[in-house]
């Protein structure tokens, strides 16, 4: 009889047990966040910027055309638009007379902001910060 007494008392404790966890589950689980990615915005390119690539791609065909730069002597040094428009672009950058663009002589054929063949200097154009200098 001891033996049948110990083991309903471990049965009674076993169903105790189960129906306390069963009842009181805990804490509830609260979710985890999940991250979400924000897009990296792109740039949109100034229109100093746009009018800095298209001179340049300009300057190439018109080299790769003709053989010598569109400047009044052939070499590096202010642009000669005339040379440009309208075979190699649809007009004047409207800021040619605060950029006054260029073509490079310290990485030849480059377009730049300033004057002559020494190179560039800095002048008021938006982008000048990302020509030579």
């Amino acid at each position: 009889m001891m033996k049948t007494s110990k083991i309903l008392a471990i049965l009674m404790l076993g169903i105790l047990l189960v129906s306390v966890f069963a009842c009181c589950p805990g804490p509830e689980a609260t979710p985890t966040p999940t991250p979400t990615l924000t897009p990296t915005p792109t740039a949109t390119p100034t229109a100093c910027e746009a009018d800095r690539d298209a001179i340049q791609a300009a300057l190439y065909s018109y080299h790769d055309e003709i053989g010598e730069w569109p400047t009044a002597d052939g070499q590096p040094g202010d642009i000669e638009w005339t040379k440009l428009v309208p075979n190699f672009m649809a007009g004047i950058p409207a800021n040619d007379s605060t950029c006054n663009w260029s073509v490079n002589s310290d990485t030849e054929g480059e377009v730049c902001v300033g004057s002559g063949g020494t190179g560039c200097v800095p002048c008021s154009c938006q982008c000048s910060t990302r020509c030579s200098q």
